[in-house]
Protein backbone atom coordinates (compact mmCIF):
# COMPACT_ATOMS: atom_id res chain seq x y z
CA UNK A 1 0.00 0.00 0.00
CA UNK A 2 1.33 3.70 -0.65
CA UNK A 3 0.22 5.16 2.62
CA UNK A 4 0.42 8.49 4.13
CA UNK A 5 1.56 9.36 7.28
CA UNK A 6 0.75 12.77 10.13
CA UNK A 7 3.06 12.65 13.36
CA UNK A 8 5.50 10.36 12.07
CA UNK A 9 8.18 11.96 14.67
CA UNK A 10 6.31 10.61 18.21
CA UNK A 11 7.10 7.42 19.25
CA UNK A 12 3.80 5.80 18.49
CA UNK A 13 4.25 7.60 14.82
CA UNK A 14 8.04 6.08 14.43
CA UNK A 15 6.25 2.66 15.40
CA UNK A 16 4.13 3.05 12.16
CA UNK A 17 6.69 4.03 10.27
CA UNK A 18 8.59 0.72 11.35
CA UNK A 19 6.20 -1.75 10.83
CA UNK A 20 4.46 -0.25 7.93
CA UNK A 21 8.31 -0.44 6.19
CA UNK A 22 8.95 -4.08 7.64
CA UNK A 23 4.99 -5.47 5.99
CA UNK A 24 6.19 -3.29 2.48
CA UNK A 25 4.09 -0.48 1.84
CA UNK A 26 5.36 2.91 0.37
CA UNK A 27 5.23 5.73 3.52
CA UNK A 28 5.57 9.08 3.01
CA UNK A 29 6.09 10.90 6.30
CA UNK A 30 4.59 14.23 6.59
CA UNK A 31 6.72 16.01 8.97
CA UNK A 32 8.06 19.64 9.77
CA UNK A 33 11.74 18.63 10.35
CA UNK A 34 12.99 15.82 8.53
CA UNK A 35 16.14 15.15 10.89
CA UNK A 36 13.63 13.89 13.75
CA UNK A 37 13.12 11.33 12.06
CA UNK A 38 15.85 8.78 12.41
CA UNK A 39 14.76 6.24 9.75
CA UNK A 40 16.15 5.80 6.12
CA UNK A 41 14.26 3.72 3.96
CA UNK A 42 13.87 2.89 0.05
CA UNK A 43 10.22 3.14 0.59
CA UNK A 44 10.28 6.20 3.40
CA UNK A 45 9.66 9.66 1.56
CA UNK A 46 9.75 12.59 3.54
CA UNK A 47 8.18 15.64 3.10
CA UNK A 48 7.99 18.95 4.87
CA UNK A 49 4.96 20.23 5.84
CA UNK A 50 2.72 21.67 8.53
CA UNK A 51 -0.91 20.37 9.29
CA UNK A 52 -1.88 24.39 9.66
CA UNK A 53 -0.78 24.86 5.85
CA UNK A 54 -3.43 23.14 4.12
CA UNK A 55 -1.25 23.85 0.83
CA UNK A 56 1.96 22.02 2.14
CA UNK A 57 -0.64 19.17 3.06
CA UNK A 58 -1.80 19.04 -0.68
CA UNK A 59 1.36 19.81 -2.26
CA UNK A 60 2.56 16.27 -0.16
CA UNK A 61 -0.45 14.52 -1.64
CA UNK A 62 -0.22 15.80 -5.30
CA UNK A 63 3.54 14.62 -5.42
CA UNK A 64 3.44 10.88 -4.42
CA UNK A 65 -0.51 10.48 -5.38
CA UNK A 66 -2.26 7.99 -5.59
CA UNK A 67 -2.68 6.76 -1.98
CA UNK A 68 -4.49 4.15 -0.60
CA UNK A 69 -5.04 5.55 2.92
CA UNK A 70 -3.58 7.91 5.65
CA UNK A 71 -2.41 7.66 9.38
CA UNK A 72 -2.39 9.68 12.05
CA UNK A 73 -0.46 9.40 15.16
CA UNK A 74 -0.55 13.26 15.97
CA UNK A 75 -0.53 14.25 19.46
CA UNK A 76 -0.15 17.64 20.88
CA UNK A 77 0.14 18.07 24.70
CA UNK A 78 -0.48 21.45 26.20
CA UNK A 79 -2.12 22.59 29.44
CA UNK A 80 -4.26 25.42 28.20
CA UNK A 81 -7.05 25.57 26.20
CA UNK A 82 -5.95 25.22 22.31
CA UNK A 83 -7.04 23.60 19.05
CA UNK A 84 -4.00 23.03 16.70
CA UNK A 85 -4.81 18.97 16.84
CA UNK A 86 -8.45 19.59 15.62
CA UNK A 87 -7.47 22.87 13.25
CA UNK A 88 -4.87 20.99 11.28
CA UNK A 89 -6.88 18.12 11.02
CA UNK A 90 -9.71 19.79 9.49
CA UNK A 91 -7.33 20.39 7.02
CA UNK A 92 -5.51 16.95 6.59
CA UNK A 93 -9.44 15.79 5.93
CA UNK A 94 -9.89 18.46 3.12
CA UNK A 95 -6.73 17.78 1.47
CA UNK A 96 -7.23 14.32 1.60
CA UNK A 97 -11.21 14.45 0.36
CA UNK A 98 -9.65 16.60 -2.92
CA UNK A 99 -7.09 13.78 -3.70
CA UNK A 100 -9.21 11.14 -3.21
CA UNK A 101 -7.75 9.96 -0.57
CA UNK A 102 -10.98 7.69 1.30
CA UNK A 103 -9.33 5.70 3.93
CA UNK A 104 -7.95 7.00 7.67
CA UNK A 105 -7.10 5.49 10.29
CA UNK A 106 -6.07 7.35 13.76
CA UNK A 107 -4.76 7.19 17.13
CA UNK A 108 -6.64 9.14 19.45
CA UNK A 109 -6.87 8.57 23.56
CA UNK A 110 -9.24 7.15 25.97
CA UNK A 111 -10.95 9.42 27.78
CA UNK A 112 -11.98 12.44 24.54
CA UNK A 113 -15.28 11.86 23.13
CA UNK A 114 -17.74 9.11 25.03
CA UNK A 115 -14.33 7.81 26.72
CA UNK A 116 -14.50 10.57 29.41
CA UNK A 117 -13.66 9.37 32.76
CA UNK A 118 -12.84 5.49 31.85
CA UNK A 119 -10.09 4.39 33.40
CA UNK A 120 -8.46 3.30 36.52
CA UNK A 121 -7.62 5.97 39.48
CA UNK A 122 -4.45 7.08 38.01
CA UNK A 123 -5.83 7.41 34.54
CA UNK A 124 -9.18 9.50 35.71
CA UNK A 125 -6.90 12.03 37.72
CA UNK A 126 -4.48 12.87 34.66
CA UNK A 127 -7.45 12.82 32.31
CA UNK A 128 -9.38 15.48 34.58
CA UNK A 129 -6.09 17.35 35.95
CA UNK A 130 -3.54 17.31 33.40
CA UNK A 131 -4.44 16.47 29.88
CA UNK A 132 -8.36 17.93 29.82
CA UNK A 133 -7.62 20.40 27.46
CA UNK A 134 -5.98 17.87 25.02
CA UNK A 135 -8.97 15.22 25.10
CA UNK A 136 -11.13 18.42 24.67
CA UNK A 137 -9.37 18.96 21.35
CA UNK A 138 -9.43 15.58 20.40
CA UNK A 139 -12.89 15.47 20.56
CA UNK A 140 -13.43 18.04 18.29
CA UNK A 141 -10.97 16.29 16.05
CA UNK A 142 -12.66 13.38 16.80
CA UNK A 143 -15.85 14.89 15.61
CA UNK A 144 -14.08 16.36 12.26
CA UNK A 145 -13.23 12.88 11.03
CA UNK A 146 -17.04 11.04 12.48
CA UNK A 147 -18.46 13.32 10.05
CA UNK A 148 -15.58 13.56 7.50
CA UNK A 149 -17.46 11.26 4.87
CA UNK A 150 -14.34 9.09 4.71
CA UNK A 151 -13.83 5.23 5.81
CA UNK A 152 -12.02 5.92 9.48
CA UNK A 153 -10.79 4.21 12.27
CA UNK A 154 -10.50 5.94 15.46
CA UNK A 155 -8.29 3.98 18.04
CA UNK A 156 -8.46 5.15 21.63
CA UNK A 157 -5.51 3.86 23.90
CA UNK A 158 -5.03 4.11 27.72
CA UNK A 159 -1.56 4.91 29.07
CA UNK A 160 0.98 4.40 26.64
CA UNK A 161 4.33 2.32 27.32
CA UNK A 162 7.40 1.63 25.21
CA UNK A 163 7.58 -2.24 25.67
CA UNK A 164 8.66 -3.34 22.35
CA UNK A 165 6.52 -6.84 21.85
CA UNK A 166 3.26 -6.49 20.05
CA UNK A 167 0.25 -7.71 21.78
CA UNK A 168 -2.23 -9.36 19.60
CA UNK A 169 -4.54 -10.11 22.65
CA UNK A 170 -5.83 -6.41 23.19
CA UNK A 171 -9.03 -6.02 24.80
CA UNK A 172 -11.16 -4.13 22.44
CA UNK A 173 -14.39 -2.02 23.44
CA UNK A 174 -17.04 0.33 22.51
CA UNK A 175 -18.94 2.68 24.69
CA UNK A 176 -19.04 2.03 28.53
CA UNK A 177 -16.19 -0.26 29.54
CA UNK A 178 -18.35 -3.95 29.83
CA UNK A 179 -18.92 -5.12 33.25
CA UNK A 180 -15.95 -7.60 34.83
CA UNK A 181 -13.47 -6.40 31.87
CA UNK A 182 -9.44 -7.06 33.33
CA UNK A 183 -7.37 -4.40 31.84
CA UNK A 184 -3.99 -3.10 32.56
CA UNK A 185 -5.26 0.25 31.34
CA UNK A 186 -1.82 0.65 29.36
CA UNK A 187 -0.72 -0.94 26.03
CA UNK A 188 2.38 -0.30 24.19
CA UNK A 189 3.12 1.76 21.35
CA UNK A 190 4.08 -0.95 19.23
CA UNK A 191 0.68 -2.62 19.92
CA UNK A 192 -0.97 0.82 18.72
CA UNK A 193 0.92 0.90 16.04
CA UNK A 194 -0.21 -2.54 14.77
CA UNK A 195 -3.96 -2.33 15.77
CA UNK A 196 -4.14 1.07 13.68
CA UNK A 197 -2.26 -0.60 10.50
CA UNK A 198 -4.51 -4.07 10.63
CA UNK A 199 -7.51 -2.04 10.57
CA UNK A 200 -5.71 0.06 7.16
CA UNK A 201 -4.90 -3.22 5.41
CA UNK A 202 -7.96 -5.52 6.13
CA UNK A 203 -10.12 -2.86 6.41
CA UNK A 204 -10.95 -3.42 10.25
CA UNK A 205 -13.48 -1.24 11.95
CA UNK A 206 -14.25 1.06 9.75
CA UNK A 207 -16.18 4.15 10.78
CA UNK A 208 -15.80 2.69 14.50
CA UNK A 209 -14.20 4.16 17.40
CA UNK A 210 -12.06 1.26 19.14
CA UNK A 211 -10.78 1.81 22.94
CA UNK A 212 -8.44 -0.54 23.53
CA UNK A 213 -5.94 -1.60 26.27
CA UNK A 214 -4.17 -4.77 26.99
CA UNK A 215 -5.65 -7.16 29.47
CA UNK A 216 -4.85 -7.23 33.35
Amino acid sequence: MRIILFGATGRTGLCVVEQALAHGHTVTAFLRDPAKLPVEHPKLHKVVGDIQDRASIDKALAEAEPFDAAISALGIFHREPRTELSSGTKNVLAALQAHGVRRIGVVSSLGAGDSKGQGNFLARNLQRFLLSHVLEDKGRQEELIRNSGLQWTIARPPQLTDAPAIRTDLFEWQGPVPKGAKLSWKVSRASVAAFILAAIENGNHINQVVNISEPK
